[in-house]
Parts: structure tokens; C-alpha cells; sequence
């Protein structure tokens, strides 16, 4: 994990979306939620390449193309869903503990901090 934003259970996750891309990144996978011409404007504009899940609608749904490229994306965002999983299976991240945003970011971000050690152990053996 390269970074970690916190927020009350009323904020969409799409909306602090934009904070977490750093600029050196080479792509950016993201689901469906996360699919919108903007965001993909300022990917592009920033130099990223955009690898949004592509949302169909009711009036446009997607070509055999667009279903081809979700499922190449989605190959790729299953190994970043994995972190999530651990967090909430080996970790007992599945409720935080505390009440206020701030304690709960801090159990949130030690968290992420311990798998991340977690990680470089199992990378460096």
C-alpha cells in the first residue's frame, strides 16, 4: 500500500479516488464505481493510462471489445483486492474499533503499515 486515506461511512469511495493516484504511476486499475469521462481526462492529461472498468448504461451497453477489456482488468485488480481480504480475514479488519474518524485512520493505517512489513518479511526471505 502506498497510501491510505480515511472517511466517514457517508463518503463515496469514488470521491477521495483522486487523492491516492501520486502522478508516477504507469496505469491506474479501477472498477466500474470508478468510471467517469473526467477522471479519465485527467489520467491522460497527467499521463497515466487510464485502466478504468469500462460501465455500461441502459442506452449504451458494451461492445464485445469493451467486455474484453474489463475482463483483462479485472485479472489485474483481483491480486489488489487480495490486500483487502488480508486485512479483513488475518488482520480482523472487518469493523473498526474505535469511534471518530481520526482514532479509526489510526487503526486503519497501522493496519496497512503492518502488512506492508508483513510483506517486505515475505519478499525478503
Amino acid at each position: 500500500m502506498r497510501a491510505v486515506i480515511t472517511t466517514p461511512a457517508n463518503v463515496n469511495d469514488t470521491v477521495p479516488a483522486d487523492a491516492l493516484i501520486r502522478g508516477d504511476e504507469a496505469a491506474v486499475y479501477a472498477d466500474k464505481a470508478y468510471d467517469t469521462h473526467a477522471r479519465r481526462a485527467r489520467l491522460k492529461l497527467a499521463g497515466v493510462k487510464p485502466r478504468l472498468m469500462r460501465r455500461p448504461n441502459r442506452y449504451h451497453p458494451l461492445t464485445d471489445r469493451q467486455k474484453r477489456f474489463n475482463d483483462l482488468i479485472a485479472v489485474r485488480r483481483a491480486a489488489v483486492e487480495t490486500t483487502f481480504a488480508t486485512w479483513k480475514r488475518r488482520m480482523g479488519l472487518t469493523r473498526v474499533r474505535y469511534l471518530g474518524l481520526a482514532k479509526a485512520a489510526g487503526q486503519v493505517l497501522l493496519t496497512a503499515m503492518a502488512f506492508n512489513l508483513r510483506r517486505a518479511a515475505v519478499l525478503t526471505a
